[in-house]
């Protein structure tokens, strides 16, 4: 199923008839989604405090991404909410459904050095993709606890989303 046509997609049981008109509005287009992350980023920047514990108005847990690009090398900041797994965060790429990956997928798979920001703690990171079947069933339930939306988006394309552990590897680079 093309997740292009948000029109079509059935909604979940897990949400009231407003947060689901409210979720198509945010997903509506790439162009929309990269937008929200963009003011994600710089509202996170400007008042961190709680944001890696999901403390309201926050509601689920974000860390910021620095990652970089495959061709060019620059350097990119990205919002993303994860699971704290042992020592591991868990993120899932999952660009609300669409049938592509987001770049952030596509630049850790080619350098998985990475860095992290929790509130205000910045770290350098090395991310693992979870590819193992057994380890990505294992992660599910988890991750469709702390956002259940992921689990359904997964429903709605036959892509499977890049699941990375991102690890604290040291100070930042």
């Amino acid at each position: 199923m093309s997740t292009h046509n948000r029109d079509s997609m059935p909604k979940p049981d897990f949400l009231t008839d407003a947060e689901w008109v409210l979720i198509k509005e945010q997903t509506a287009s790439l162009d929309r989604i990269r937008g929200d992350a963009k003011a994600d980023v710089e509202s996170y920047l400007a008042n961190p405090d709680g944001r890696s514990k999901g403390i309201p108005p926050w509601g689920v847990p974000t860390l910021l991404l620095t990652h970089y690009g495959r061709k060019s090398g620059k350097e990119f900041l990205v919002p993303l909410v994860f699971l704290q797994d042992g020592e591991e965060m868990v993120v899932v790429g999952s660009l609300a459904g669409y049938d592509e990956d987001p770049a952030w997928v596509q630049n850790l798979r080619a350098r998985p050095a990475c860095m992290v920001q929790l509130d205000r703690d910045k770290s350098a990171a090395i991310a693992r993709e979870i590819t193992d079947p057994a380890e990505r069933e294992a992660l599910w339930p988890k991750l469709r606890a702390v956002f259940p939306s992921w689990y359904y988006f997964q429903q709605t394309t036959s892509r499977q989303f890049g699941m990375f552990g991102l690890k604290r590897s040291g100070p930042m680079l």
